[in-house]
């Protein structure tokens, strides 16, 4: 039955991103903009690319990411699929955290895996070698889960709201900012050629806490949303 539960869940964000590609091309396209646009107005110097590259790739994967994150329980809520989700929580046991923890990860997938697909490109109009890109890989796949899981909790504790969105990253982009930081510090330190494993630890860290926080906090939030 849980598996069930879960798996519904899972399949459903995903049927539903598939009814609209265009919004997951629309998060790639705009961090391919974003990025693109500083080469473009500096001077083709290949060590100054590289000395802004760390910077401007993550500031431009994580909006893309908050952009396609911030409205995650909006549509939710007002079509009643979170009051669904209360009531099967109430028929089989299953934590209300648990549910949210699914359509986290979903959003995850969706939200980041086209982000991810492109920043490969990105990197090598920056100049970046094989080791800084590994290193921007692996710093963006732990640093967009701590976005969206944080994001998760703002949006399910603005989700009944008026402006929501807004408020969303009004919310998310101060808490997010050392996961900018340390990503943002790793990838200089790949491009020195200095070990960057302090920083991806430090990612691995804040993700594991967020594991375990975001969807109680979360789940806490739409079942204030829905009882208000």
């Amino acid at each position: 039955m849980t598996g069930a539960v879960l798996r519904a869940i899972f399949l459903r964000e995903w049927a539903q991103a598939l009814r609209q590609p265009a919004d997951l091309a629309w998060h790639a396209l705009f961090f391919v903009v974003v990025s693109s646009l500083f080469p473009l107005s500096l001077k083709p110097d290949a060590d100054t690319l590289r000395l802004l590259a760390p910077g401007v790739l993550w500031v431009g994967a994580l909006l893309a990411v908050l952009l396609a994150s911030a409205r995650m329980f909006q549509d939710d809520l007002r079509s009643g699929w979170v009051d669904q989700w209360m009531l099967t929580c109430a028929a089989t046991g299953l934590p209300l955290a648990l549910l949210v923890a699914t359509r986290l990860t979903a959003q995850w997938l969706l939200a980041a895996l086209p982000v991810l697909a492109v920043a490969p490109l990105l990197a090598l109009q920056f100049g970046l070698s094989a080791w800084p890109l590994a290193v921007l890989m692996a710093s963006l796949a732990l640093g967009t889960a701590v976005l969206v899981l944080v994001t998760g909790v703002a949006a399910a504790l603005a989700g009944g709201l008026r402006g929501a969105a807004l408020l969303v990253m009004l919310i998310v982009l101060p808490l997010v900012a050392p996961v900018i930081i340390f990503g943002a510090m790793a990838v200089h330190h790949a491009v020195r050629g200095q070990p960057a494993g302090a920083e991806l630890a430090l990612l691995g860290a804040m993700l594991a806490v967020a594991l375990v926080a975001c969807p109680l906090l979360a789940a806490v939030g739409l079942r204030a949303a829905v009882e208000s």
